[in-house]
């Protein structure tokens, strides 16, 4: 039986803040946007799900109908990806809040994702949505070699090759 893929994240578990705990389903199903539980399992999600840690849980975020994305990186920091950002939109386009200094500087993402997720998602977003990530990867290039230059007792550790793609 065909089940219904809707949402764009799926994730093994779900928070419960109140309780300061975190649960999966017995069954191994998932939970839709970190909340919902579904019918669906790891198997039943396409090629096109990438595998990752989203907001603290394991899951699978959708590459496919991306229509915006934007690179924050942070350039204040001794590890490549940790405190960099990656918006993600699958309708609206992403823009700068204009004078707030609020967590998030951008509006009309639908997700976010920091660390190696990034790099994984960019080359699916590429083959799924067919998405010119070409700037973005101008944009970490630019990092690595600043992280290189910066930090290069810890360029080793997290970088293992002269280029990321």
């Amino acid at each position: 039986m065909k089940k219904r893929i809707t949402a764009n994240l799926y994730t093994e578990t779900r928070i419960i803040w109140k309780e300061h705990t975190m649960i999966g389903n017995a069954d191994g199903t998932l939970f839709s946007n970190r909340r919902y539980k579904t019918k669906i399992l790891p198997s039943d999600l396409p090629e096109w799900f990438v595998e990752g840690s989203y907001y603290k849980n394991q899951g699978y975020l959708s590459a496919r109908g991306v229509k915006h994305l934007l690179y924050d990186p942070n350039l204040h920091t001794n590890h490549m990806f940790k405190d960099d950002f990656l918006y993600i939109s699958y309708d609206k386009p992403i823009t700068m809040i204009n004078g707030e200094r609020g967590v998030f500087k951008f509006e009309g993402f639908d997700e976010y994702i920091w660390g190696w997720n990034i790099v994984n998602f960019l080359k699916a977003a590429e083959k799924y949505s067919s998405y010119d990530i070409k700037g973005i990867k101008a944009q970490i290039e630019k990092k690595r070699q600043w992280f290189k230059a910066t930090f290069p007792e810890f360029y080793d550790l997290e970088c293992s090759t002269s280029s990321i793609f």
